[in-house]
């Protein structure tokens, strides 16, 4: 009875580690992983594991933690990353500000930028007030971009607006061509010229303390 019943323990031991291990036999499950290694064919390493990932998981890394799908006949599938935060908020980057004839220098003004990246679509906000210590320089301005823009063969044009006072407010554009790392905000010439010219120093008016310049743009970045 004995050995009887040893071989009957024996075989249910068998016949459950089978199944643990035999896809066919249990079916398919998910888990949670870390990635430890990209490669160019699109699919990840996860440990032992290697998977191919959703085309909506963009933008993978190297530590992001993701959902692991395995099918019944053990094919393994990356879901998407997992949310590590309470939210995905804008990250803040500090734009460089130059000018085409003499280099300008923030002082004690504001110079600021926030951006969200979703797959290779950014958008991007800057805010530049010059304060009492700033140097405006001279020439045409360029503000620099969080990420270098698509070489797509398009340009992307934004929103740019300058408060000088409640009465003297001027709007146009902030134009980004193609592979470029920076580019300039496009204003009303004048008060009577309502034709767009690239914003400089007197263009379409001093640039002073007190004045706040406003952009915010969305293109395709180069990676």
């Amino acid at each position: 009875m004995t050995s009887v019943q040893s071989l009957a323990d024996a075989l249910a031991a068998a016949a459950r580690q089978q199944g643990e291990t035999t896809p066919t036999v249990r079916g398919g499950d998910w888990q949670m992983a870390t990635v430890t290694a990209l490669h160019a064919d699109g699919t990840l390493s996860c440990g032992q594991i290697r998977a191919r990932r959703l085309d909506s998981y963009l933008n993978p890394a190297v530590g992001d933690l993701v959902a692991l799908l395995r099918s019944g006949t053990g094919n393994w599938l990356v879901l998407d990353r997992l949310a590590t935060t309470a939210g995905t908020a804008w990250i803040p980057y500090t734009p460089e500000w130059t000018a085409e004839t003499t280099s300008p220098s923030i002082g004690n003004g504001t110079l600021a930028g926030r951006y969200i990246k979703i797959g290779r679509t950014v958008t991007a906000q800057m805010h530049l007030s010059p304060g009492s210590t700033t140097n405006v320089g001279s020439g045409r301005y360029r503000l620099s971009l969080p990420f270098t823009s698509a070489d797509a063969g398009q340009t992307y044009i934004g929103n740019a607006h300058l408060f000088q006072s409640t009465t003297n407010r001027w709007g146009g554009q902030f134009v980004i061509s193609p592979n470029q790392s920076a580019s300039g905000p496009f204003l009303t010439r004048s008060a009577t010229d309502p034709r767009l010219e690239w914003m400089t120093n007197a263009i379409p008016a001093a640039f002073s303390s007190g004045n706040s310049l406003r952009i915010t743009v969305t293109y395709e970045s180069a990676t």
